[in-house]
């Protein structure tokens, strides 16, 4: 982590910001955005697998370009809501070791590959939790998750506050929505300094976690 983060000191080189929304499984699309160096909205695609998405990265533009940013998936072997709900009267008689628990535990390793892979062509990739920079930026919708108001509140944020343009009219899905969020967390790694515009929240398998601010 630390080599990576001493990398960072104004990439002149670099003019294609990748932000990759990575769903939990094959069986959902994620999502890929890349901004250039103007905040404008190049393109945003949908996939299905990892495979994909390192073709689509090796075809984009040169590795040393390119900043990227690969969203955390949610682990889908986690419990879910049905159960937290039935559960929730359930008492602890015990807890131990809660200051040894780590918060990265409760995403996937979906997708861990493929940034070693990534990082293995040279190429600047992090990783990022979308839901936490959107608290960060305060673009959370007061809408129902993924509802059709709540994407296009979404979009209209990103667009007005932001300042990215380019955006197309038509309504985009979340995993677009959300991978361009990554795309701007890598603009700002080449923007602005640590701690001024962005700044390091974690680790994921040896790959630091970071957030525009």
């Amino acid at each position: 982590m630390n080599e990576l983060k001493n990398k960072i000191s104004r990439f002149d080189n670099k003019f294609c910001f990748v932000g990759i929304s990575l769903s939990p499984t094959s069986l959902n699309e994620s999502g890929i955005a890349v901004l250039d160096r103007n905040l404008n909205l190049v393109r945003t695609d949908k996939v299905f697998h990892i495979k994909d998405i390192e073709l689509y990265i090796k075809n984009l533009a040169s590795v040393d370009s390119m900043i990227i940013c690969v969203d955390l998936p949610k682990n889908s072997n986690m419990v879910t809501g049905k159960w937290r709900m039935e559960a929730r009267y359930t008492k602890a008689f015990k807890l131990n070791n809660l200051d040894n628990s780590e918060w990265t535990n409760r995403f996937s390793d979906r997708g861990s590959d493929l940034c070693e892979t990534l990082n293995a062509l040279e190429i600047d990739i992090f990783r990022y939790y979308c839901y936490f920079t959107k608290n960060a930026l305060n673009l959370n919708p007061p809408y129902k998750s993924r509802s059709p108001v709540a994407c296009k509140y979404l979009q209209l944020i990103i667009q007005n506050n932001l300042k990215i343009s380019g955006i197309s009219a038509n309504l985009l899905p979340l995993v677009g929505l959300d991978a361009v969020i990554g795309a701007y967390i890598s603009w700002k790694i080449w923007m602005s300094r640590e701690n001024a515009g962005y700044k390091f929240i974690g680790e994921h398998k040896q790959l630091p976690i970071v957030t525009a601010i």
